[in-house]
């Protein structure tokens, strides 16, 4: 399909100006939170192994980046050690809330639904585990 000269700058013209006003409304908690939150576990008890939300992570030391909007659940076992349970929660940022609310009111109700508006309560975990007795 050809286009004339016309169409095609009136085409330029509206992309060039989609993509700011694009920009303009994507969510600044999104892009500069995101979903997701580094969480470092170590197990000062060598050999310990890391379990986060059920799923094994590695032993002694892990790093994972986990959901900003879900409640976590560490554990550090070892046998003939009493294993350790670390919960981790999510809350709202209350900065972001606001900032949407006042300056980015297009996007309020995007948000809370990818969970950008929350942090995590604990970003580093040591857990030293006790030997059974």
């Amino acid at each position: 399909m050809i286009c004339n000269k016309k169409e095609r700058e009136d085409e330029e013209t509206f992309i060039f100006l989609l993509l700011p006003l694009t920009l303009a409304m994507a969510s600044r908690a999104l892009i500069f939170n995101g979903t997701k939150q580094n969480v470092s576990v170590k197990s000062m008890t060598p050999y310990g192994k890391i379990y986060v939300d059920g799923n094994y992570v590695g032993a002694d030391a892990a790093s994972v980046a986990l959901t900003r909007g879900d409640n976590h659940t560490v554990i550090v076992k070892k046998e003939d050690y009493n294993t350790e349970t670390v919960d981790i929660k999510s809350g709202v940022q209350a900065g972001w809330v606001v900032f949407d609310a006042l300056l980015n009111w297009f996007v309020f109700f995007m948000d809370p639904t990818t969970g950008a508006w929350c942090g995590l309560d604990r970003t580093n975990i040591a857990v030293d585990l006790e030997p059974k007795k």
